[in-house]
């Protein structure tokens, strides 16, 4: 067979190839000739070709976000790689696994006034798991073994433990468009054997009789699909004492409604929190959303566990006491069953613990209830327009949210969450909105839905023209005239020049947009017009964009603090 000349890229993606890397996302250039070649040359790779690579990161975050396999990223030297920096950072912070290659100058040309040539080897070091520099082509046979090592322990480092990216510094010396033909070899594979701590019985008890007659709450933050984890996480939640509070991104699919947590906790008195106040919190998956439970329970001030899927410094509560160094499904089947045990034999101690239950029961139907009807009699609003579109959204549906307003509406209103939810909560930048959510259709068989602000929309409004979008990829923008959050929060409400400053109304013009890409267009300006809209929106079998506008953004805003407000719980809920 034909590829590149140069062996070190051979043997890279050979590698690579043989530790199951199938996606590819490159960026045209011409130091990375070689790497490009070789991809060309290999039908088991699928390589996208994305000229921004600022675009092209945030795709590979996309598809390892839904596939959970790692993604390589191909780009050549100078200013290029520093573009993959905010996707590389948002992979590192989520744990989520892509190969970075980059192609570089030899090393004794960097800052030597040639042409774009930068110090790359290390550049990416503090969001990456492990930097790799390799050097210009050699006849030594030992840098051959050196090169394989490398491939594999970038592949194997990329999906270890906790996944995240990594990086490979590729030196390439002219020539670099030189072609031979080659018979395929089979590299060198290192392979792993991987295994996940379980608890010891000893350490099984001492946990169960901690928790046994205690009120206990579960946290669930962003978390990748885990049919597992859903299983015995639903099973404990079935016992009594147990409450769980899930965010839409924990893509948890539990009975009760434990969604919508700012919708219940928000608006209580004081008196009725501490009502609700746990023993003990377990919380797991990544970052919340909600501002309004973290504050909560650092108020409480409860003993907080997390699991072996958290860093054990994390201490976001303000009251870690323990870390337990097991996967959270292995962790609440263990104890699943250990109560189940417990509560045979001792079936009078299920009374001491049940009221929790019913107490948190009682409060989420007030709240719901009483929040249903304030938006049934609201006026046109960002509120009724989330309201309506949540309950639109087809079950079989990938969602992605974007940052800002659309991830935080999402956690008011989903009585249930489609096939899975996704946003960019590593470090909740909003400018890969688009991108990433692209990646995750290309990941995803069936249909992918981004809900986006304008504002984010705007960063990157050119992935509508990609030529490999999936037919099935669908967007609705919430043009609200800029960042509407910032008409909400209070550090920026009344600040003079907020709407030039701060919402910054990008003016992006969507109907234009989708004429000129070639996808389907529709408008909503009214309750009715979305109501209709949407009936067509997820039956049409094409790319197709929403623009939902609301004229009235300083309804909405104050709209919107009202609903935080709102306390249907009229009697405070005592033992």
């Amino acid at each position: 067979m034909k590829d590149t000349d140069n062996i070190f890229c051979r043997i890279l993606l050979d590698v690579l190839e043989a530790h199951g890397v199938t996606d590819v996302i490159a960026s045209p250039g011409s130091r990375n000739a070689p790497l490009l070649i070789s991809c060309s040359y290999r039908d088991k790779l699928k390589t996208r070709v994305v000229t921004d690579e600022r675009t092209a990161g945030f795709i590979a975050l996309g598809i390892a976000t839904v596939s959970r396999k790692p993604v390589v990223l191909v780009c050549t030297s100078g200013t290029a790689l520093y573009n993959y920096a905010p996707a590389i950072a948002e992979a590192y912070h989520q744990g989520l696994p892509l190969i970075i290659i980059s192609a570089d100058r030899p090393f004794h040309w960097i800052d030597q006034h040639d042409s774009q040539t930068l110090a790359q080897p290390g550049a990416l070091s503090k969001i990456v798991k492990k930097s790799f520099d390799i050097p210009v082509k050699s006849e030594k046979k030992e840098l051959e073994w050196y090169v394989n090592r490398i491939a594999n322990e970038a592949a194997i480092l990329a999906s270890d433990k906790k996944p995240g990216p990594v990086h490979i510094n590729l030196q390439v010396d002219p020539p670099i468009s030189n072609t031979e033909e080659i018979t395929p070899q089979v590299p060198r594979i290192i392979r792993t054997m991987l295994s996940s701590p379980a608890l010891s019985p000893n350490n099984v008890k001492t946990l169960f009789n901690e928790l046994v007659g205690k009120k206990i709450l579960v946290v669930a933050g962003f978390m990748a699909p885990d049919n597992a984890l859903n299983k015995y996480i639903s099973l404990f939640s079935s016992l009594p004492g147990v409450v769980v509070l899930c965010e839409t991104l924990s893509n948890l699919h539990l009975n009760g409604n434990p969604y919508a947590i700012d919708s219940v906790i928000s608006g209580l008195s004081n008196e009725t929190k501490r009502a609700l106040r746990p023993d003990i919190v377990i919380s797991i998956g990544g970052a919340l959303v909600s501002r309004m439970l973290k504050e909560y329970i650092r108020e409480q001030a409860p003993d907080v566990w997390t699991l072996g899927d958290t860093y054990y410094g994390v201490d976001v509560f303000k009251n870690l006491s323990l870390n337990i160094r097991t996967g959270p499904s292995y962790f609440f089947k263990v104890m699943y069953h250990s109560f189940r045990k417990y509560y045979r034999k001792n079936p009078s101690a299920i009374a001491g613990v049940a009221y929790y239950n019913a107490q948190w029961n009682s409060v989420r139907k007030m709240q719901l209830q009483e929040r249903k009807e304030f938006i049934a009699n609201a006026q046109w609003s960002e509120l009724k327009a989330f309201e309506r579109i949540f309950k639109h959204i087809p079950r079989r549906y990938n969602l992605f949210l974007s940052n800002g307003t659309p991830v935080r509406y999402a956690q008011l209103f989903t009585e249930y969450i489609p096939h899975s939810s996704y946003s960019n909560r590593g470090v909740s930048g909003i400018e890969g909105t688009n991108a990433t959510a692209v990646g995750c259709a290309l990941a995803y068989k069936e249909s992918t839905l981004l809900i986006t602000g304008d504002m984010s929309f705007a960063y990157a409004p050119g992935v509508m023209g990609l030529e490999f979008l999936p037919p099935s990829f669908k967007i609705i923008i919430i043009n609200n005239k800029g960042g509407g959050i910032f008409r909400f929060i209070s550090p920026t409400r009344y600040i003079e020049h907020r709407d030039r400053f701060f919402c910054a109304d990008p003016k992006v013009p969507v109907e234009n947009l989708a004429k000129t890409y070639g996808w389907g267009f529709m408008s909503a300006k009214s309750e009715l017009e979305l109501e209709t809209a949407l009936e067509e929106f997820f039956n049409v079998d094409k790319n197709v964009i929403l623009e939902v506008t609301i004229e009235d953004e300083e309804y909405s805003a104050s709209l919107l603090r009202k609903y935080m407000r709102i306390n249907a719980v009229k009697d405070i809920i005592k033992k």
